[in-house]
């Protein structure tokens, strides 16, 4: 595997009192293309 071709993966672990701020950094986090984000409320599976 390329490593050129690997997103930096970032693991969002925050307090549930900076929700607001770690939705935004999420956001401008998941507009650059070569990182991927993680976020609980957005990458979490029902079940």
């Amino acid at each position: 595997m390329k490593s050129a071709n690997r997103k930096l993966r970032v693991f969002l672990c925050h307090a549930s009192d900076d929700k607001p701020a770690v939705r935004k950094l999420y956001a401008s986090l998941k507009s650059v293309s070569w990182i991927d984000p993680w976020l609980d409320e957005e990458n979490f599976l029902p079940g």
